[in-house]
């Protein structure tokens, strides 16, 4: 049976800097993008995180402080213009269905930093996401 995930996204993509981590990151577990834009603005996702046992807002910082890979001079090394991005609400009934939306979401969009299996919960054979709002 697939199990369905319905999914919000934040209301846009951050700048990845600093000063707006503590304002813009949720101090709360979750799934978080990081993203640059093409030459026609769309955006390419460069990488699909989960943050299980500590929040997204110190997921990201351990990303620009190098104590998580990718690490900030990865990243800007291919667009000096770095987004991020997250859910902001899922319907998961336990922490570790996150691994489930972080799964599909590097299924699809083929991370150059995402390496190896996508990630799952093993809970579902199948999943899916509908963002919705």
């Amino acid at each position: 049976m697939t199990r369905k995930f319905r999914v919000a996204m934040s209301e846009r993509c951050f700048r990845f800097k600093p000063d707006a981590l503590p304002s813009h990151a949720p101090h709360k577990p979750g799934v978080y993008e990081f993203v640059t834009f093409d030459a026609q603005k769309n955006p390419v996702v460069l990488y699909v995180g989960v943050a299980m046992d500590k929040a997204i807002y110190q997921a990201l910082d351990d990303h620009w402080n190098d104590k998580a890979q990718p690490g900030r001079a990865e990243l800007f090394a291919v667009s000096p213009d770095i987004y991020f991005d997250y859910v902001a609400a899922a319907d998961i009934a336990e922490i570790d269905e996150l691994k489930d939306i972080a799964g599909v979401f590097v299924s699809k969009h083929k991370p150059r930093f995402n390496a190896g299996p996508a990630p799952t919960s093993g809970r579902h054979a199948a999943v899916e996401v509908e963002e919705v709002g």
